[in-house]
């Protein structure tokens, strides 16, 4: 669809000008698409095989833990689990890749889980310590999911301003500079054939003269 600009020829300098920069910005977002599909997809791959090998891992931590809770009195489990003067918290940064601001999530932990119970078994201070390096590694998925979501949604933003360009501005600046290439010739031709008109009739005016002296 043409732009609605008075055909001038200081119009059609500024429209070229736009023509040239929305040209640009076109394949520098596209050339961003592409890298961020190319990393989309890579985080996609990593997501599956991490998640895959986290679900196993926790199956297996979770195997052992039932054996020793059958093996370790209820009360020295309870002493182990539940003490208040152990926390976890969660610290976050930030990073940013292709002008995104991705998520990176840190476990601290302050405190001992382990059980110094002589009547404990040392496998359940292994169990503990398996936990925690689950726990962290949980933090790690949520954190290449949320990677994920939002390269998905940078992606499709970039993909829409693409198509903004590629189909929406792009072929209304050509049309419009078309058509105020075609006005200003057109505008020219006439410039011409009155010029010629005048010249002649000019011509004629002197030869009129010519014949009365």
């Amino acid at each position: 669809m043409r732009l609605a600009v008075s055909p001038t020829r200081m119009e059609l300098l500024r429209l070229r000008k736009r023509f040239i920069l929305a040209k640009r910005g076109h394949k520098l977002l596209k050339d961003k698409q592409e890298a961020l599909l190319h990393q989309f997809l890579k985080l996609i791959t990593e997501n599956k095989g991490f998640r895959k090998s986290l679900e196993e891992r926790l199956i297996a931590v979770a195997t052992k833990f039932l054996l020793i809770q059958a093996q370790v009195p209820e009360e020295i489990l309870e002493g182990t689990l539940i003490k208040p003067e152990v926390s976890l918290e969660v610290e976050t940064s930030r990073e940013k890749v292709l002008n995104i601001p991705l998520p990176h999530f840190t476990l601290i932990q302050k405190g001992d889980f382990h059980s110094f119970d002589s009547s404990a078994p040392p496998s359940l201070n292994r169990v503990l310590d398996d936990y925690l390096e689950i726990l962290k590694e949980l933090l790690r998925l949520a954190e290449l999911e949320r990677k994920i979501e939002l390269f998905a949604a940078e992606i499709e933003r970039t993909r829409r301003r693409v198509n903004a360009l590629e189909y929406i501005l792009i072929p209304n600046l050509e049309e419009t500079i078309t058509y105020i290439e075609f006005k200003l010739e057109e505008l020219e031709r006439g410039n011409l054939v009155r010029l010629k008109r005048v010249k002649e009739i000019l011509a004629t005016r002197v030869k009129i003269k010519e014949k009365i002296i």
